[in-house]
Protein backbone atom coordinates (compact mmCIF):
# COMPACT_ATOMS: atom_id res chain seq x y z
CA UNK A 1 0.00 0.00 0.00
CA UNK A 2 3.03 2.23 0.68
CA UNK A 3 5.87 1.09 -1.53
CA UNK A 4 9.38 2.19 -2.47
CA UNK A 5 10.51 1.76 -6.06
CA UNK A 6 13.82 0.07 -5.32
CA UNK A 7 16.92 2.18 -5.91
CA UNK A 8 14.96 5.37 -6.60
CA UNK A 9 13.54 8.34 -4.72
CA UNK A 10 10.00 7.45 -5.84
CA UNK A 11 7.35 5.93 -3.62
CA UNK A 12 3.81 4.75 -4.41
CA UNK A 13 0.93 5.23 -2.01
CA UNK A 14 -2.38 3.47 -2.59
CA UNK A 15 -5.09 5.81 -1.34
CA UNK A 16 -8.75 5.77 -0.41
CA UNK A 17 -10.56 8.61 -2.20
CA UNK A 18 -13.30 8.54 0.44
CA UNK A 19 -13.32 7.41 4.07
CA UNK A 20 -16.27 5.96 5.92
CA UNK A 21 -17.72 8.60 8.25
CA UNK A 22 -17.28 6.05 11.03
CA UNK A 23 -13.51 5.98 10.47
CA UNK A 24 -12.46 9.48 9.37
CA UNK A 25 -8.87 9.68 10.65
CA UNK A 26 -5.84 9.66 8.36
CA UNK A 27 -3.56 6.77 9.39
CA UNK A 28 -0.03 7.52 10.55
CA UNK A 29 1.64 5.85 7.57
CA UNK A 30 -0.16 8.19 5.16
CA UNK A 31 0.96 11.23 7.14
CA UNK A 32 4.52 9.87 7.21
CA UNK A 33 4.44 9.42 3.44
CA UNK A 34 3.38 13.03 2.98
CA UNK A 35 6.10 14.29 5.32
CA UNK A 36 8.76 12.26 3.49
CA UNK A 37 7.86 13.66 0.08
CA UNK A 38 9.42 16.76 -1.43
CA UNK A 39 7.01 16.65 -4.35
CA UNK A 40 3.67 14.91 -4.90
CA UNK A 41 1.98 13.35 -7.92
CA UNK A 42 -1.78 12.69 -7.92
CA UNK A 43 -4.09 10.96 -10.41
CA UNK A 44 -6.02 13.99 -11.61
CA UNK A 45 -7.53 17.26 -10.46
CA UNK A 46 -11.04 16.33 -9.35
CA UNK A 47 -12.23 19.92 -9.53
CA UNK A 48 -11.25 20.19 -13.18
CA UNK A 49 -13.51 17.24 -14.04
CA UNK A 50 -16.68 18.79 -12.61
CA UNK A 51 -17.52 20.82 -15.77
CA UNK A 52 -17.53 17.57 -17.77
CA UNK A 53 -20.21 15.83 -15.69
CA UNK A 54 -22.97 17.31 -17.83
CA UNK A 55 -23.60 16.92 -21.55
CA UNK A 56 -23.58 19.80 -23.96
CA UNK A 57 -26.91 19.10 -25.61
CA UNK A 58 -28.10 15.74 -26.88
CA UNK A 59 -30.51 13.23 -25.37
CA UNK A 60 -31.58 13.50 -21.76
CA UNK A 61 -30.24 10.76 -19.51
CA UNK A 62 -33.86 9.76 -18.99
CA UNK A 63 -33.96 8.35 -22.52
CA UNK A 64 -30.69 6.44 -22.13
CA UNK A 65 -31.50 4.50 -18.97
CA UNK A 66 -34.07 1.74 -18.37
CA UNK A 67 -37.33 3.39 -17.22
CA UNK A 68 -37.28 1.86 -13.73
CA UNK A 69 -33.63 2.85 -13.20
CA UNK A 70 -34.42 6.41 -14.22
CA UNK A 71 -37.51 6.57 -12.00
CA UNK A 72 -35.70 5.40 -8.89
CA UNK A 73 -32.62 7.56 -9.44
CA UNK A 74 -34.64 10.66 -10.23
CA UNK A 75 -36.76 10.23 -7.09
CA UNK A 76 -33.75 10.52 -4.78
CA UNK A 77 -31.30 12.61 -6.81
CA UNK A 78 -30.16 16.01 -5.42
CA UNK A 79 -32.43 18.78 -6.67
CA UNK A 80 -29.75 21.47 -6.56
CA UNK A 81 -26.01 21.83 -6.99
CA UNK A 82 -23.46 20.63 -9.52
CA UNK A 83 -25.20 17.23 -9.84
CA UNK A 84 -28.60 18.64 -10.74
CA UNK A 85 -30.60 18.09 -12.80
CA UNK A 86 -30.05 14.38 -13.26
CA UNK A 87 -31.20 14.46 -16.89
CA UNK A 88 -28.23 16.61 -17.92
CA UNK A 89 -25.58 14.25 -16.56
CA UNK A 90 -23.47 12.02 -18.74
CA UNK A 91 -24.23 8.33 -18.11
CA UNK A 92 -20.82 7.62 -16.58
CA UNK A 93 -21.22 10.58 -14.23
CA UNK A 94 -24.49 9.21 -12.89
CA UNK A 95 -22.87 5.80 -12.47
CA UNK A 96 -19.88 7.22 -10.57
CA UNK A 97 -21.94 9.46 -8.31
CA UNK A 98 -24.89 7.18 -7.53
CA UNK A 99 -23.05 4.85 -5.08
CA UNK A 100 -21.84 7.81 -3.00
CA UNK A 101 -25.46 8.85 -2.42
CA UNK A 102 -25.88 5.54 -0.55
CA UNK A 103 -22.79 6.04 1.59
CA UNK A 104 -21.91 7.89 4.78
CA UNK A 105 -18.52 9.28 3.87
CA UNK A 106 -15.97 12.01 4.47
CA UNK A 107 -13.17 13.14 2.19
CA UNK A 108 -10.27 10.77 1.77
CA UNK A 109 -6.53 11.05 1.21
CA UNK A 110 -6.17 13.36 -1.78
CA UNK A 111 -8.17 16.43 -0.67
CA UNK A 112 -6.38 16.39 2.67
CA UNK A 113 -2.95 16.11 1.08
CA UNK A 114 -3.72 18.80 -1.47
CA UNK A 115 -4.71 21.26 1.25
CA UNK A 116 -1.60 20.48 3.27
CA UNK A 117 0.62 20.74 0.18
CA UNK A 118 -0.81 24.18 -0.55
CA UNK A 119 -0.29 25.26 3.06
CA UNK A 120 3.34 24.13 2.98
CA UNK A 121 4.00 25.29 -0.60
CA UNK A 122 4.95 21.71 -1.44
CA UNK A 123 4.88 21.21 -5.23
CA UNK A 124 2.50 18.74 -6.82
CA UNK A 125 1.32 17.70 -10.28
CA UNK A 126 -1.13 15.30 -11.88
CA UNK A 127 -0.70 12.15 -13.96
CA UNK A 128 -3.55 12.95 -16.33
CA UNK A 129 -5.65 15.83 -17.59
CA UNK A 130 -9.40 16.19 -17.20
CA UNK A 131 -9.80 15.51 -20.94
CA UNK A 132 -7.96 12.21 -20.56
CA UNK A 133 -10.08 11.14 -17.60
CA UNK A 134 -13.28 11.97 -19.46
CA UNK A 135 -12.14 10.13 -22.59
CA UNK A 136 -11.51 7.01 -20.52
CA UNK A 137 -14.90 7.21 -18.79
CA UNK A 138 -16.67 7.85 -22.09
CA UNK A 139 -15.34 4.50 -23.31
CA UNK A 140 -17.52 2.60 -20.81
CA UNK A 141 -20.34 0.90 -22.76
CA UNK A 142 -23.80 2.24 -21.97
CA UNK A 143 -24.97 -1.33 -21.40
CA UNK A 144 -22.40 -1.76 -18.60
CA UNK A 145 -23.48 1.52 -17.02
CA UNK A 146 -27.15 0.48 -17.07
CA UNK A 147 -26.33 -2.92 -15.60
CA UNK A 148 -24.19 -1.32 -12.91
CA UNK A 149 -27.00 1.02 -11.90
CA UNK A 150 -29.49 -1.86 -11.84
CA UNK A 151 -27.18 -3.83 -9.53
CA UNK A 152 -26.78 -0.81 -7.28
CA UNK A 153 -30.52 -0.28 -7.01
CA UNK A 154 -31.00 -3.97 -6.20
CA UNK A 155 -28.96 -3.53 -3.00
CA UNK A 156 -28.46 0.05 -1.83
CA UNK A 157 -26.54 -1.10 1.24
CA UNK A 158 -23.72 -2.69 -0.78
CA UNK A 159 -21.64 0.48 -1.42
CA UNK A 160 -21.31 1.27 2.30
CA UNK A 161 -20.49 -2.32 3.22
CA UNK A 162 -17.86 -2.52 0.50
CA UNK A 163 -16.33 0.82 1.48
CA UNK A 164 -16.04 -0.15 5.14
CA UNK A 165 -14.55 -3.57 4.37
CA UNK A 166 -12.12 -2.08 1.87
CA UNK A 167 -11.05 0.65 4.28
CA UNK A 168 -10.48 -1.92 7.03
CA UNK A 169 -8.08 -3.83 4.75
CA UNK A 170 -6.49 -0.58 3.58
CA UNK A 171 -5.80 0.56 7.14
CA UNK A 172 -3.86 -2.68 7.61
CA UNK A 173 -1.93 -1.97 4.41
CA UNK A 174 -3.34 -5.25 3.04
CA UNK A 175 -3.31 -4.72 -0.72
CA UNK A 176 -4.57 -8.21 -1.52
CA UNK A 177 -7.36 -7.72 0.98
CA UNK A 178 -8.42 -4.51 -0.72
CA UNK A 179 -8.55 -6.28 -4.07
CA UNK A 180 -10.48 -9.26 -2.66
CA UNK A 181 -13.19 -6.93 -1.32
CA UNK A 182 -13.43 -5.00 -4.57
CA UNK A 183 -13.62 -8.22 -6.58
CA UNK A 184 -16.86 -9.08 -4.75
CA UNK A 185 -18.49 -5.77 -5.69
CA UNK A 186 -20.89 -6.31 -8.63
CA UNK A 187 -20.00 -3.13 -10.49
CA UNK A 188 -16.25 -3.85 -10.28
CA UNK A 189 -16.62 -7.04 -12.30
CA UNK A 190 -18.64 -5.61 -15.20
CA UNK A 191 -16.91 -5.67 -18.61
CA UNK A 192 -15.73 -2.25 -19.69
CA UNK A 193 -15.87 -0.60 -16.27
CA UNK A 194 -12.66 -1.93 -14.74
CA UNK A 195 -10.90 -1.53 -18.09
CA UNK A 196 -11.81 2.16 -18.36
CA UNK A 197 -11.39 3.14 -14.73
CA UNK A 198 -8.28 1.14 -13.90
CA UNK A 199 -6.50 -0.80 -16.66
CA UNK A 200 -6.35 1.81 -19.43
CA UNK A 201 -5.29 4.53 -17.03
CA UNK A 202 -2.56 2.36 -15.48
CA UNK A 203 -1.16 1.83 -18.96
CA UNK A 204 -1.13 5.58 -19.63
CA UNK A 205 0.33 6.47 -16.24
CA UNK A 206 3.26 4.05 -16.21
CA UNK A 207 5.58 6.01 -18.55
CA UNK A 208 4.72 9.23 -16.71
CA UNK A 209 5.72 7.70 -13.39
CA UNK A 210 8.90 6.27 -14.91
CA UNK A 211 9.94 9.80 -15.86
CA UNK A 212 10.46 10.52 -12.16
CA UNK A 213 12.72 7.54 -11.48
CA UNK A 214 15.95 9.43 -12.18
CA UNK A 215 14.93 12.52 -10.22
CA UNK A 216 16.79 13.25 -6.96
CA UNK A 217 13.63 14.75 -5.44
CA UNK A 218 11.71 12.53 -3.03
CA UNK A 219 8.54 11.93 -5.05
CA UNK A 220 5.32 10.42 -3.70
CA UNK A 221 2.87 9.11 -6.31
CA UNK A 222 -0.63 8.89 -4.82
CA UNK A 223 -3.21 6.78 -6.67
CA UNK A 224 -6.29 4.84 -5.64
CA UNK A 225 -5.33 1.57 -3.95
CA UNK A 226 -7.12 -0.47 -6.63
CA UNK A 227 -4.62 0.81 -9.19
CA UNK A 228 -1.91 -1.15 -7.35
CA UNK A 229 -3.55 -4.58 -7.33
CA UNK A 230 -5.22 -7.04 -9.65
CA UNK A 231 -4.46 -7.73 -13.33
CA UNK A 232 -2.58 -5.03 -15.27
CA UNK A 233 -1.99 -2.97 -12.14
CA UNK A 234 0.33 0.04 -12.11
CA UNK A 235 3.13 -1.83 -10.32
CA UNK A 236 3.21 -4.46 -13.07
CA UNK A 237 3.07 -1.76 -15.74
CA UNK A 238 6.08 0.01 -14.25
CA UNK A 239 8.22 -3.13 -14.59
CA UNK A 240 10.37 -2.00 -11.67
CA UNK A 241 10.94 -3.81 -8.36
CA UNK A 242 9.20 -2.43 -5.29
CA UNK A 243 9.49 -3.00 -1.57
CA UNK A 244 7.25 -2.05 1.35
CA UNK A 245 8.18 1.10 3.24
CA UNK A 246 8.49 0.19 6.92
CA UNK A 247 6.15 1.96 9.34
CA UNK A 248 8.09 4.14 11.78
CA UNK A 249 7.01 5.09 15.30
Amino acid sequence: MYLQLTGTQVRLLGSMHLFSAASPRTPAWVSQAFDWAETLVFESDAQSILPFLKRQGGQSLEHLLPPEVWRRLDATWPSAGVLAPLGELRPWAAMMVAPTLCQRVVEGVEPRMLREAAAQAKPYRFLETADEVVASLESIPLSAICTGLELLLADLTEPQRTLERMQAAWLQRDLQGVYDVAAESPMFTLPGIRSAILDARNLAWAPRVREALDSPARTLVVVGALHLCGPDNLIERLQHPVEPVPLTD
